[in-house]
């Protein structure tokens, strides 16, 4: 009888757990796992992971921050993500070079030297410092004002095919994936990267347009010492024309159309001279 009994309270023991699973499960969920952001906390897990991913492969495979796009050794100069446009050591010619401008600080060739050092290791920043630093020693130097120009037409450029490839990953937000909206969507869009990706891209589009507006004081300058270049003319009409400056713009699209009547820029002139002028005058 008494092992009877002992094997009954046994068998009793094994059956609680497979009861209380059963008890468990029968259980009405608590507050907290009904509650939508510790269940997307949970659920969501794999969002963030993706996310992370594409933010990374995007900065990898766009080069996002870099600016680094080119057309042409100067007019599109390779920008890279360190900043140094180049190796870190300067080549011999570079040092020879900064030598020169050592021992004869007021000579303009000694600087165009060194630019052109600079340009060759693809410094081109330090390059462009240097153009600029002849230019004070001689303003009207076209050759100088032309590569400066490039420079700067350059980084606008640059900046702003950065600007837009990091408004293209912006919208790539959580609320998005999960396919939220209203205010709860709008709250999951402001996260962190969001913020910060639409931020740079405000900077870039300004850095854009600060080097477009240089690019056009300097063409406005070369436009001055070559008044017969068609070619001039209409480049800082172009120039004045996108930056907004409409008088200045007619004023050498009139100018390209009387230089050169039959080329094919004139024809250009003509249609942008069409539509700017009803406009000056309202």
């Amino acid at each position: 009888m008494a092992r009877g009994a002992a094997q009954a309270r046994r068998k009793a023991a094994k059956s609680q757990p497979g009861r209380r699973k059963q008890a468990a499960a029968r259980r009405p969920p608590t507050i907290e796992q009904t509650m939508f952001f510790p269940r997307l906390r949970r659920q969501a897990k794999w969002v963030f992971v993706f996310l992370a991913f594409v933010f990374a492969a995007g900065f990898v495979f766009f080069g996002v921050g870099s600016g680094s796009t080119g057309l042409g050794d100067l007019l599109r100069g390779n920008f890279n993500i360190f900043g140094n446009n180049g190796t870190s050591t300067n080549s011999s010619a570079v040092k020879s070079a900064l030598k020169k401008t050592q021992a004869h600080p007021k000579d303009p060739n000694a600087w165009n030297d060194l630019a052109t050092a600079y340009q060759t290791d693809g410094k081109l920043t330090q390059a462009n410092a240097a153009l600029e630093h002849l230019l004070k020693l001689r303003p009207n130097d076209t050759d100088a004002l032309q590569r400066v120009a490039g420079f700067y037409e350059t980084k606008a450029s640059n900046k702003e095919t950065e600007a837009r490839n990091l408004q293209a990953e912006a919208p790539l937000s959580l609320s998005g994936v999960l396919g939220v909206s209203g205010q709860l969507g709008q709250a999951l869009s402001n996260d962190p990267t969001s913020q910060q990706l639409t931020q740079k891209a405000q900077d870039a589009f300004t850095e854009a347009n600060t080097a477009l507006q240089k690019d056009t004081q300097l063409y406005k300058r070369i436009a001055k010492l070559q008044p017969t270049d068609v070619n001039t003319q209409f480049h800082y009409a172009q120039l004045a024309d996108l930056t907004g400056d409409t008088t200045a713009a007619l004023k050498a699209y009139k100018l390209v159309v009387k230089l050169a009547p039959t080329d094919p820029a004139a024809a250009s002139a003509k249609q942008r001279i069409a539509v700017l002028s009803p406009a000056q005058h309202r």
